[in-house]
């Protein structure tokens, strides 16, 4: 108790000591810590003069070189101008300034360039050619031979563009008649081959008929006008078998061959393709390929091919004509064709 009544004792003293201590240390911290502040900013201070005077010390060492440059330039000029022009320094700095476009003369550059470049015309200008007369008396001929020649290949070109214009007149003459030739036979041949109705050929572009496309109308009886695309597939037979006698009629030639033409036709139809057909037979021989009976029985003479044994073919030929097939059949149903 007595030691711990002392300790007691002891230790306020001890306490405020120790605070003491303890501002002193925070006053001292504080005071560190503005020195540290103040030695940074002399830091950066004394990098930034550092830095200054290196780049002081890189201008001087960069003007040094330059100026070493210049003079090595200065005493390449002196001797080249003593070499190649003979002339005297002195007597290059008494000439008198030039007189330059601008107000100011151009950058030693510039000088430069257009010293190169007429230093280049003179050499490409060469030494004096004797020959150059001859030269030019060739060069001058050769030019009107050919001046001749654009001028035979200008005529030339006017007489095909010419000849052009009078091919595609003549042509789209001859195709406007041909066509209007074609399209009326294609009306009374679509009344013929359908019983009625009416067609015709209508020319996309009239504007340019030689490029111009063609389109068919047709309305069969019983029906509106409409393209043939929109017919169904026996009427669109019928409508191109009469397009097809309607371009045979401008032009009949001596022989025709019809390969299964009649193949998409009905009964109805086959009568009349047949009785078409027999309108020609006064100019043309008909050569038909065809699977029908109606169209075989309307021909004067059958060709048939039949294979009796396996690959090999043998042609069967009847003249229902020789048989007298034809004496009790009338007129219009009398057999003229080759089928």
């Amino acid at each position: 108790q007595q030691v711990i009544s002392e300790s007691e004792e002891q230790l306020p003293p001890t306490e405020e000591a120790c605070a003491n201590a303890f501002t002193r240390l925070a006053e001292l911290r504080g005071i560190r810590e503005n020195d540290l502040l103040e030695a940074g900013k002399r830091e950066t201070l004394l990098r930034e003069k550092r830095k200054y005077l290196d780049e002081i010390i890189r201008n001087r060492s960069g003007v040094e070189v330059e100026f070493a440059e210049a003079r090595i330039r200065h005493q390449t000029q002196i001797d080249r101008i003593a070499t190649e022009y003979q002339i005297p320094v002195e007597e290059v700095l008494a000439v008198e300034e030039p007189e330059w476009e601008g107000e100011s003369p151009p950058d030693q550059d510039t000088q430069e360039t257009l010293i190169g470049e007429l230093r280049t015309k003179l050499d490409a200008m060469g030494p004096v050619n004797l020959v150059a007369i001859e030269e030019h008396r060739e060069l001058e001929e050769r030019y009107a031979f050919l001046t001749q020649q654009q001028d035979d290949l200008v005529k030339a070109k006017q007489q095909l563009l010419d000849m052009i214009r009078h091919i595609n007149k003549t042509t789209t003459e001859l195709f406007a008649t041909t066509f209007n030739q074609v399209n009326s036979n294609f009306q009374e041949m679509f009344k013929r081959m359908f019983g009625g109705g009416s067609a015709k050929l209508v020319l996309i572009d009239e504007e340019d008929v030689l490029e111009s496309g063609i389109e068919i109308i047709a309305r069969p009886p019983g029906k509106r006008l409409q393209s043939v695309s929109l017919l169904s597939g026996g009427e669109r037979t019928m409508t191109a078998v009469g397009l097809l006698f309607a371009l045979y009629q401008v032009k009949p030639s001596a022989f025709c061959v019809l390969d299964e033409l009649d193949a998409a036709l009905d009964e109805t139809n086959i009568g009349r393709f047949v009785d078409v057909v027999q309108g020609f037979l006064s100019d043309s021989q008909f050569i038909i390929i065809t699977h029908n009976r109606r169209t075989i029985s309307a021909s004067d003479v059958l060709y048939g091919v039949t294979m009796h044994e396996q690959g090999v073919s043998s042609i069967v030929s009847v003249k229902l004509s020789a048989y007298g097939l034809d004496k009790d059949i009338p007129k219009g149903d009398r057999p003229m064709l080759k089928v």
